[in-house]
């Protein structure tokens, strides 16, 4: 008798209920399982059922949305490592990648999305639907890239970053950690660290660090 690999799909929100479906769809064969985390007025996450689950007996995907700077959903990741389980990156059927591209662990990659020769995707980020990454560039680790996205060749997005919808970053270009692009338009310059380009806002709001 075969008998079927567990595959858990664990976190919270819209993005949980996205990555279980696509998971489901893409490997039929599997048990794949949602289970959703609560929260407490902290905002921690309840641990326990992770404890009853056995890591040799399947993997997990963790799948939380980009709320708190996308540190919750690697908050999570850690969580899994530490309890020994393995966690593997989704890849959409669709996307098309080219052979030479090095992707981590927990890394989701949409449908339709296109990732040029020589890139890198760090662990724990999330390319949602139809992103296009140009050869030679790097998403580090725990970014979240909405639909549509585009990367030129040779950019590089530091860790934590959030790229809205209609983004587009032209070749070359370096986002600093953190920073976050929300104005649906060309960002033709660097962007240093935890720079926020806000819709409600006419001007970016830059932090600096001591």
């Amino acid at each position: 008798m075969m008998i079927m690999t567990s595959r858990w799909i664990v976190g919270g929100g819209t993005y949980l209920e996205q990555a279980f479906q696509a998971w489901q769809q893409a490997r039929p064969d599997d048990a794949v399982k949602k289970i959703e985390l609560s929260q407490g007025r902290d905002y921690r996450f309840d641990l326990g059922i992770l404890d009853e689950l056995n890591p040799a007996q399947g993997t997990m995907f963790v799948a939380f949305d980009e709320r708190f700077g996308n540190f919750k959903r690697m908050e999570l990741m850690q969580a899994a490592m530490e309890r020994g389980f393995k966690l593997e990156p989704f890849i959409h059927p669709s996307a098309a990648i080219s052979a030479d591209v090095n992707i981590g662990m927990n890394v989701f990659i949409g449908p339709h999305t296109v990732i040029g020769h020589g890139s890198r995707i760090d662990y724990n980020t999330v390319l949602h639907a139809g992103v296009h990454v140009g050869p030679g560039s790097r998403i580090k680790a725990s970014c979240w890239v909405e639909n549509g996205v585009q990367l030129g060749a040779s950019v590089e997005i530091g860790t934590h970053c959030t790229i809205r919808m209609g983004a587009a970053i032209r070749t070359g270009i370096k986002i600093g950690r953190g920073a976050e692009l929300g104005w649906p338009q060309l960002y033709s310059s660097d962007v240093p660290n935890k720079t926020v380009f806000d819709v409600r806002y006419d001007e970016p709001i830059f932090t600096y660090e001591g």
